[in-house]
């Protein structure tokens, strides 16, 4: 997040401010809610490593609980009044990055003014809107409070995104990225300029199916966008608005862009089957990790298993998808757990030799993603 929003942090703010939120409870500021908030969300395992996570970088010895709530708060005040910018020391020192994929959803291929750390993922999703510039994605954002562009033709707006793409790269953008699957299906399909064109003349009063027509149009020439450009398309799949939004449901875009470097994010949870057929079959569909851990290390270590199994390992890259320095910790943590346990069980059923070990882990850890977004060794 923006360098402001972590003015004043403390433990309400970081449990605010991470996944432990979407359990949809409030730790309120008394002991008694502050008891039932934490009987309801202490065995996610969203607060397992967020709890995992503060313990270590605060020096906590004890869980968190009513009776050290406000210790961890002191600690966590203290830290950040120290150090104005520990929500980057957090990122370079404690988790080690070099660099980071930055997806600043507000202002789509920003680098939040930190261009020595961060490398933006230019978010599409407003070109899906470009039917009617009014109109808002489910970030709260419409095409016309980003852009001073109108057209009524499609083809003019894609125009326009690849001047877009292209200025974004060189400000420093390594990759696309798309979160549309928060609010329709993930099944784009081929449909004519013409079909594209009923929703942007209809504007306000465009039906669903001549919006979706229009999007599918949009997308469709957004994947050209990325194999033209040399960029990678991030793509959220899995947990979403949930109907049709597997990884399966891109298996016609993928094949029809076999130039474009598809990177389908979270595993594709709870379908990470998908993602296994996808990859056996399509040298340009890259799995990222991002989020499992933190979601299901269990189901993390399901998958992990199986892209070493089905031999195409050099593809799957790993990220933290979160916005504070401490939930990142904690997805780093989930992520070497996982990581290490089934790299450990690969060891010892004689899958892997030590020499496999070591080079397996630098490739999930960071040679895979360098190599995918042309980031120096």
């Amino acid at each position: 997040m923006k360098d402001e929003f972590f003015a004043d942090p403390d433990l309400t703010f970081l449990l605010k401010s991470s996944y432990v939120a979407w359990c949809g409870e409030e730790p309120g500021d008394t002991a008694e809610s502050r008891q039932a908030y934490l009987d309801k969300v202490r065995f996610k395992s969203y607060f397992k490593w967020l709890e995992k996570s503060l313990m270590s970088l605060y020096g906590m010895n004890e869980p968190v609980s009513v009776s050290n709530w406000e210790e961890y708060s002191r600690r966590i005040r203290e830290a950040y009044r120290a150090d104005p910018d520990r929500h980057l020391t957090l990122l370079k020192k404690d988790c080690g990055y070099s660099e980071v994929i930055l997806d600043t959803y507000w202002n789509p291929g920003s680098d939040n003014g930190h261009g020595e750390l961060f490398r933006p993922a230019f978010r599409i999703d407003p070109f899906l809107f470009g039917w009617d510039s009014g109109q808002k994605n489910h970030d709260g954002l419409s095409f016309g409070d980003l852009y001073d562009f109108r057209t009524d033709d499609p083809d003019e707006l894609l125009e326009f995104a690849r001047q877009t793409i292209l200025e974004k790269k060189k400000k420093g953008a390594v990759a696309l990225k798309s979160a549309a699957a928060y609010e329709r299906t993930l099944d784009y399909r081929v449909v004519d300029k013409k079909d594209a064109l009923r929703a942007m003349k209809a504007g306000k009063g465009a039906r669903p199916e001549e919006i979706r027509a229009f999007q599918d149009y949009i997308f469709s020439g957004i994947c050209r966008l990325a194999a033209e450009t040399g960029t990678p398309f991030q793509i959220h799949t899995g947990l979403g608005q949930l109907v049709k939004t597997a990884p399966m449901e891109l298996h016609s875009m993928i094949s029809r862009h076999p130039e474009t470097k598809f990177v389908l994010f979270h595993g594709g949870f709870p379908w990470i089957q998908d993602m296994m057929a996808l990859l056996h079959s399509y040298r340009n569909v890259y799995p990222d990790l991002c989020w499992l851990p933190l979601l299901s290390p269990k189901a993390a270590e399901t998958a992990l298993h199986q892209y070493i199994e089905i031999g195409l390992s050099d593809r799957v890259c790993w990220g933290c998808d979160t916005w504070s320095g401490e939930e990142s910790y904690g997805a780093v943590m989930a992520f070497e757990a996982v990581l290490n346990k089934v790299l450990k069980e690969k060891k010892e059923e004689g899958y892997l030799s030590e020499g496999d070990f070591s080079f397996l882990k630098d490739g999930f850890r960071y040679r895979n993603g360098a190599k995918l977004y042309d980031f120096s060794e």
